[in-house]
């Protein structure tokens, strides 16, 4: 009986040995699988980057003339909705450059600048990313139509040598607390903060 036993008892430590060999073996074959197949790190995010906006090189007093091209979209983002708000961006970006600069010539869209014999200051806006949320969702579904972003890149050109004396990069974003509890308010001021950071640059490198 004991030797009954103590075979029993041999046995049942030999396979509980090996479960937890054959436990540890699948393991470390699943985190090495999983190490071996981790994906490529994430893009930072819009909210998480840091955003820059260096000083110009040349004045933009020095320049005669001012021309801006209508804001282009990054392929990515173009869709009817964006470009809705790049249309909306225009509007207000021609208000207030005029501003600063009463004479600003705005190229048509599709047009190139003027061939000016005068030194020039080309203005050309693009959205890089656009996210804004509708007021139509908001109201459906609240805090869980995620938050808005709009990231935006401004190249200043000098008309006489070509080289781009500027290119700031301009953001704003909210988060889906925010833009839920306020109805909408949030992600539509998105636009006129972005523009306001445009206008803002525009005239402290004048």
């Amino acid at each position: 009986m004991n030797t009954i036993l103590k075979s029993t008892g041999l046995t049942t430590l030999l396979v509980a040995a090996a479960l937890i060999t054959g436990c540890a073996s699948n393991q470390a074959d699943t985190m090495a699988a999983s190490t071996s197949q981790k994906p490529a790190k994430t893009k930072t995010s819009y909210k998480e980057r840091q955003y820059a906006a260096n000083p110009s090189k040349v004045k933009f007093g020095e320049f005669k003339y001012v021309e801006l091209k209508e804001t282009e979209l990054n392929p990515q983002e173009n869709n009817g909705g964006n470009r809705k708000s790049a249309e909306k961006i225009d509007e207000m970006l021609v208000s207030g450059l005029k501003s600063i600069w009463p004479d600003l010539k705005v190229i048509p869209p599709g047009s190139d600048f003027s061939k000016s014999d005068h030194r020039t200051l080309q203005v050309s806006p693009r959205i890089e990313h656009i996210h804004i949320v509708s007021v139509g969702a908001r109201l459906w579904v609240g805090v869980m139509a995620g938050g808005s972003d709009l990231v935006m890149h401004v190249d200043y050109r000098d008309s006489s040598t070509g080289e781009i004396i500027a290119n700031p990069d301009f953001w704003k974003g909210n988060n889906a607390w925010s833009g839920g509890h306020s109805w909408g308010a949030s992600d539509n001021q998105i636009r006129d903060a972005v523009v306001a950071q445009i206008i803002g640059y525009s005239v402290g490198n004048k």
